[in-house]
């Protein structure tokens, strides 16, 4: 799979964000953008691995099949999944020795979603932007909430 041009914008959804599109009624900023850079977006391995470990928690039903197909179908096939890299895990480690030194440790899921997207020179978009503002604090990850359709916020320093 071929790396993106540095020079265009390209996003890396959270679970948050590419669940909603199988809401019964999803929020129509979230699936508008969606639709607007469905070509621009990826997910991360960690994000698909959250959709998978849900899936494989459910118990047997019309429910699990649905969400088996959206996965398989919808998701796998829509968007690019980008690797935990050898880059991304140098970028990881430094993110998270980095907020403990300023006092503000970081869980290691989010941090190893936000070193994807750096490693990969991409937007971050999730709804919870609080997961994420130290982490901006300590790198230049870029962080977009399409559920209020902000533009890419940088921690203030």
């Amino acid at each position: 799979m071929t790396d993106y041009n540095e020079e265009d914008q390209h996003y890396l959804l959270d679970s948050n964000i590419v669940s909603e599109i199988i809401k019964p009624e999803p929020n129509f900023n979230v699936i508008k953008k969606i639709g607007e850079h469905n070509s621009d977006c990826a997910i991360g391995a960690p994000t698909l691995h959250e959709m998978l470990y849900g899936y494989h928690k459910l118990p047997e039903g019309i429910y699990k099949k649905y969400l088996g197909k959206y996965i398989l179908d919808d998701v796998m096939d829509s968007f690019k999944v980008k690797s935990y890299t050898e880059k991304a895990s140098m970028i990881h480690s430094e993110i998270r020795a980095n907020a403990e030194k300023i006092g503000k440790p970081v869980p290691f899921s989010d941090s190893m979603i936000a070193s994807i997207a750096l490693a990969n020179h991409m937007v971050l978009v999730t709804r919870n932007t609080r997961h994420f503002t130290a982490i901006q604090e300590v790198s230049n990850l870029q962080v977009e909430n399409w559920f209020e359709g902000a533009a890419p916020q940088k921690a203030q320093s």
